[in-house]
C-alpha cells in the first residue's frame, strides 16, 4: 500500500481506539511513525524494498513485545504491524519468519488503496460516532 494508505489507516484506528482509551501526543506519533517504518528502514538499511527482514510479522512482534517496557515500542510495534497487515493484503507481501504470505491487492492502484481505506473509515466512523 502506498504511505498515504499507510497513514490514513492507522489515523482512522487511533480516532475509533481514543474512544475507549485515552491516548497521548507521544503514542499517537509513534504509531503513526511505526505505520511507516518498515518503507523507512529498508532504504536507510540499505535493504531492498519488502526485504524478509523488515517486512516480517516476527520483526513487528518483537517490537511490539518491547512494549513490556515503554507505551511508546507498544504503539510503534502496533503501527509496524497493522503496516504489515495492510501489506499482507498486495501482491508483493510479506513474510512470517520463511513463508511469504500475499494478497490480491496491488499496492500502485489507487481503486485498491482507496478500498483499503474505505474498509476502515466505515468501522472506525460507527465506532467513533458510536
Amino acid at each position: 500500500m502506498k504511505w498515504y494508505t499507510h497513514l490514513t489507516c492507522i489515523t482512522l484506528i487511533l480516532a475509533a481506539t481514543s474512544r475507549f482509551f485515552p491516548l497521548t501526543l507521544g503514542s499517537i506519533l509513534f504509531s503513526l511513525i511505526g505505520s511507516l517504518l518498515p518503507d523507512l528502514l529498508e532504504p536507510w538499511l540499505g535493504l531492498p524494498h519488502r526485504s524478509r527482514y523488515m517486512h516480517n510479522f516476527a520483526t513487528g512482534a518483537f517490537l511490539s513485545s518491547l512494549g513490556i517496557f515503554s507505551e511508546y515500542f507498544l504503539a510503534l510495534g502496533v503501527g509496524y504491524l497493522h503496516h504489515l497487515v495492510l501489506d499482507a493484503t498486495t501482491a508483493t507481501g510479506i513474510y512470517i519468519f520463511n513463508h511469504r504470505v500475499r494478497g490480491p491487492l496491488r499496492n500502485n492502484n489507487l481503486w485498491h488503496n482507496l478500498l483499503i481505506i474505505l474498509i476502515h473509515l466505515i468501522p472506525s466512523t460507527l465506532i467513533i460516532l458510536g
